[in-house]
């Protein structure tokens, strides 16, 4: 595990709100600064915007750089993308406008599965903190600047919860559809 810094300057078509409040992902906690942290893979991230400048800090396994531009889909051109889908009409005008810095997350299959489970007749706050209940007590821990924070289990370490753990834990119904899908999954 290592500490890494990155700094990308005049970012476009990117919003930290849009992002990471918009349903598409729910590890992300918002802080007092106004910026996001979030565990993605054996990462903990730390990220806010300056103008149009993104400050990074990570602690975790892998490089920071790379690690950034997959799962923030930099190398795509969404500001095209948007300027194509202006011409459809009045509606797709106020949508992009609506949500103009949001970017698809390349996130892990494995968390985003059980995630679109667990989003299932739900709310945002909610799912939050079943997936949160979830990685506390399957995850791994990673300790960074004085707070504890776990990784989304892998499907072996999800497949030792019974149905009755994920009852515990909050998952009502979709209880048996997560452990049905985790035992598919280790296979």
């Amino acid at each position: 595990m290592k500490e890494q810094n990155l700094t990308i300057s005049n970012v476009k078509s990117f919003n930290l709100t849009h992002i990471f409040e918009c349903g598409q992902c729910f590890r992300w906690n918002k802080n007092k600064d106004g910026s996001y942290t979030g565990v993605v893979k054996k990462n903990v991230i730390n990220i806010k915007m300056i103008d149009n400048d993104v400050y990074v800090k990570s602690f975790g396994e892998d490089d920071l750089n790379n690690l950034f531009h997959k799962y923030f889909d930099m190398e795509r051109d969404y500001d095209n993308i948007k300027k194509e889908l202006r011409k459809i009409d009045e509606h797709m005008e106020k949508s992009i406008l609506y949500g103009d810095g949001i970017r698809l997350l390349n996130q892990d299959l494995w968390e985003t599965i059980i995630s679109f489970i667990i989003s299932a007749n739900n709310n945002i706050p909610r799912i939050k903190g079943i997936i949160e209940r979830i990685s506390k007590r399957f995850g791994d821990r990673i300790d960074w600047e004085g707070q504890e924070y776990y990784t989304f289990p892998t499907p072996e370490q999800l497949g030792k919860a019974s149905v009755e753990d994920l009852k515990n834990l909050g998952l009502g119904f979709r209880d048996v559809r997560v452990f049905e899908t985790t035992r598919n999954g280790v296979k």
